[in-house]
């Protein structure tokens, strides 16, 4: 599937990838950052894919899950929970804005839920010539949005040995509204 979407990307005229694309099944797609393997998709399955394309010198970046076969109810909960989160991200990005409070207004979500300990990185961060780039979403994160900055979205929740969710943005600060950039579905995909 990783070499599938690279050669898409090509096809539609991209340079290349922005970065090695994760795929993730099954209980794989609980690791964050899983580098794609052989493993065979089976029906039941959560299916993580994060790529992104780089054209004239600049990167792009998404994360879409999916599953495989009617989702059970515990995956279809853990989506609608990483849905609200990433939109409760996605309405703090404002010019002026506290990188460490956009983060907070999604992850407190997920920690409402009880679930905080399963949200295992920062929010998201900056994407443009390099793919991970000021500013860093992040609880730690420090300093505030300005206008213009391209940044990620990226909530994830991921229940180990089980499986995970990952939605993820990129996003231009803009004054009001920030405007989206992948326009792929966040409806949760069932194939």
């Amino acid at each position: 599937m990783a070499r599938e979407l690279a050669d898409r990307m090509l096809d539609h005229g991209a340079d290349g990838p922005s970065f090695d694309s994760i795929v993730a099944t099954g209980a794989n797609s609980a690791v964050p950052h899983h580098r794609p393997t052989d493993a065979e998709l089976h029906t039941g399955d959560l299916v993580k894919l994060d790529f992104g394309a780089l054209i004239d010198g600049y990167h792009s970046d998404m994360t879409r899950t999916f599953v495989i076969g009617k989702p059970a109810d515990w995956q279809r909960d853990l989506y609608d929970l990483v849905a609200a989160s990433q939109a409760a991200g996605r309405a703090a990005l404002r010019i002026g804005a506290e990188v460490s409070a956009v983060d907070a207004a999604a992850r407190s979500v997920v920690e409402d839920a009880g679930r905080g300990e399963e949200f295992l990185h920062g929010l998201g961060h900056g994407v443009g010539l390099e793919i991970h780039e000021a500013p860093s979403l992040a609880k730690t994160g420090e300093g505030t949005l300005s206008a213009g900055m391209a940044v990620t979205v990226e909530p994830g929740v991921y229940l180990s040995g089980k499986g995970g969710v990952r939605i993820e943005d990129t996003l231009v600060v803009r004054d009001g509204d920030p405007e989206l950039l992948t326009l792929t579905t966040k409806q949760l995909v069932v194939v």
